[in-house]
């Protein structure tokens, strides 16, 4: 068995719980490949790799929760992987306290569709990607030690599954875990909506040097210099051209956020990290 452990990383925490699993999985002694979609280059060849790998793969495919979904690279990637006859895979998501959304289910029924029999799944806690600039951000410290124990026991679980055959499936119903009023709103939700109550960005030209840091950053490919930096329809709001831009040429006012994110998730209640199995 073979595992590719693909995820995109904006703010960095689903990239350290990416790792936490690469690492396990090397420690359990199992080939193991890791890759970034965020960088935006080689997924021809790691469509390649993962044919090639046959019915003996497992994907763990990982991404941050935005307005209540995963980002859409991770989707798009997802639907275009070569259809297999018995892979496995493993979602999983990070997200800032708020909510967990309906990513995981999303996400598992188009790795079901393309042949990826999902056999396990986590949420995990994180910082929230928008409340870095506050003094305590909502999330403050996690992933933390107790949230990596709990990834790490999701992939010896998810091993030991692979190693008896035949390798039982994880329900899809099992994910569908939020409220059904809840999860009937978030279907809803879309980039376009968050678009209207998110801080919109603004480019001081005056100051931007056009160093193409932005461009270069940007996880979805959404940024073009024309000659200063213009948002493409691409993008999904993860706010790193206004985080890494080191003229702070590109600002936002997330001042508020911190507080009305807080305000959120006490109204959301939901529990913390979690595996299914």
């Amino acid at each position: 068995m073979k595992s590719f452990v693909i995820y995109i990383s904006p703010a960095g925490t689903t990239r350290q719980v990416a790792q936490t699993i690469g690492k396990t999985l090397l420690d359990l002694g199992t080939e193991v490949e890791s890759f970034d979609l965020g960088a935006r280059v080689g997924i021809p060849s790691l469509m390649a790799r993962i044919e090639e790998a046959g019915d003996e793969t497992c994907l763990f495919i990982g991404s941050p929760v935005y307005a209540a979904h995963a980002v859409p690279p991770v989707m798009e990637f997802i639907a275009q992987l070569p259809a297999k006859g018995k892979g496995f895979s493993v979602p999983f998501v990070t997200y800032g306290v708020v909510t967990s959304g309906i990513a995981l289910p999303e996400m598992g029924a188009v790795l079901n569709k393309k042949g990826y029999t999902v056999i396990g799944a986590a949420k995990v806690l994180a910082v929230h990607s928008l409340t870095w600039c506050a003094e305590h951000p909502l999330g403050e410290g996690h992933p933390d030690d107790a949230d990596t124990w709990v990834v790490n026991e999701m992939v010896r679980k998810v091993l030991d599954k692979l190693s008896t055959k035949p390798v039982k499936a994880l329900p899809l119903s099992e994910l569908d875990y939020q409220p059904v009023p809840a999860r009937e709103g978030m279907k809803k939700v879309t980039m376009a909506a968050a678009r209207q109550f998110l801080p919109p960005r603004q480019v001081n030209t005056e100051i931007c040097t056009k160093c193409k840091i932005c461009v270069e950053k940007c996880p979805a490919g959404a940024l073009a210099l024309e000659p200063f930096p213009v948002f493409g329809a691409a993008c999904f709001l993860c706010y790193n051209c206004v985080r890494l831009c080191p003229e702070k040429a590109i600002n936002a006012d997330l001042s508020m956020m911190a507080e009305q994110l807080r305000k959120g998730a006490e109204k959301t209640g939901e529990p913390g990290s979690r595996v299914f199995l």
